[in-house]
Order: C-alpha cells, then sequence, then structure tokens
C-alpha cells in the first residue's frame, strides 16, 4: 500500500458512487493521498480502495478529537464515524469515565453472532467444572476450574453450537480470530 497519506482524515457526507464505479457509504472513513482544487485521492477503509471525489462529497475532521470523551468516534469493524453514544458502554476509566466498545452496536451484534439456545445453555452449565482440576482442550493449561482460571463454555458464533469448556485465555483467543479456520490458518503461517 501507498504511504503517500496527507494525514488528513475524511467523512464521506453521503453514500456516492466513485467514477470508477466504487460506492463509498455515508459516514465510511478515508485518509487523503492527494488533493487538488476540486477533488481529492482519498483511500477508504472500508472498502481499502482508492477513490477520487468531489471535495463536496466529504468533510476534512480532526482524528484526535475523536474515540471516548468526544462526540464521535471511528467503528473498529465498518470504519464509520459515529456519535459516540452508538457504541456500548464497556466499563470505566479514571475519574469514572465511561470507556465504551471499539465497535458499534450494530456492528458488535454481527460480531457476537448466534448464541446458543436457552436449553442447551443450561444442559452444558449442569457439568461445568468448578473447584475441581481442569486441562484445556486447547492450551493444556492445568488449573482448579473457578479458582486459579476461569473456565467459559465456548459456542460456534455462526451456529450458536455449544464446543464445550475452555479456558477463559483460548475463548478469547478463539473470539479475537472470529471463529475463522482460515484466520488461524493464516496466523500459523505468520508464526512459522
Amino acid at each position: 500500500m501507498n504511504s503517500s497519506f496527507t494525514n488528513k482524515f475524511v467523512i464521506a457526507k453521503s453514500s456516492t458512487k466513485s467514477s470508477s464505479g466504487v460506492l463509498v457509504k455515508e459516514d465510511d472513513v478515508g485518509i487523503i493521498e492527494s488533493e487538488s482544487s476540486k477533488d481529492a485521492s482519498i483511500f477508504f477503509i472500508r472498502i481499502w480502495r482508492r477513490v477520487t471525489l468531489n471535495k463536496n462529497n466529504f468533510e476534512i475532521f480532526n482524528v484526535k478529537e475523536t474515540g471516548d470523551g468526544f462526540p464521535k468516534k471511528i467503528c473498529n469493524i465498518c470504519h464509520k464515524l459515529l456519535d459516540t453514544t452508538e457504541f456500548a458502554r464497556n466499563q470505566n476509566g479514571v475519574n469514572n469515565r465511561p470507556i465504551r466498545r471499539p465497535s458499534y452496536q450494530k456492528c458488535r451484534k454481527q460480531l457476537e453472532g448466534t448464541n446458543p439456545t436457552r436449553k442447551e445453555k443450561l444442559k452444558w452449565l449442569k457439568t461445568k467444572p468448578k473447584n475441581k482440576p481442569f486441562e484445556c482442550p486447547i492450551c493444556a493449561k492445568r488449573t482448579i476450574a473457578g479458582i486459579t482460571s476461569k473456565v467459559v463454555l465456548d459456542h460456534n458464533h455462526r451456529t450458536g453450537e455449544i464446543r464445550g469448556w475452555i479456558c477463559d485465555s483460548c475463548n478469547t483467543g478463539i473470539g479475537r480470530f472470529k471463529d475463522d479456520i482460515e484466520l488461524i490458518k493464516r496466523a500459523i503461517k505468520f508464526l512459522k
């Protein structure tokens, strides 16, 4: 990718088709690579493409004035600049300042996917390891379930199917890879 970015961040004012037919959606965030008096070549993050737009179709904003503590925040999934209130509260920071999730609520729902049925979950909860030796079937970490490590019920986010009990670290890891075997294969290739 070209490294000639100007550090000028822009937001698309409306959904617009570029001269090459690429659809830039309203609120998409991009970075100007070059500009003339009438238009600019902008790299839009969501579509991962360079698009030339007329200057009437975008607005420059200060990226340093986005995020928690500001009225606008960029979603880490769809890369749109949205009202900070569109992001669910996650925890509290210094001086009880709210810290919000990095993805806005609509994207978060897609990320979380399908949950197991209540009946299936209740059935599995009866078998939850507690206060006894537990070895994670993925990382082989040995713990005392619920004492020296959390044990969590893992499930397929596409189907809702429960896979079993694993340590919370492995559950987080699988989640970070979005339950996607191809992403995990790329990580393995990267490690080699």
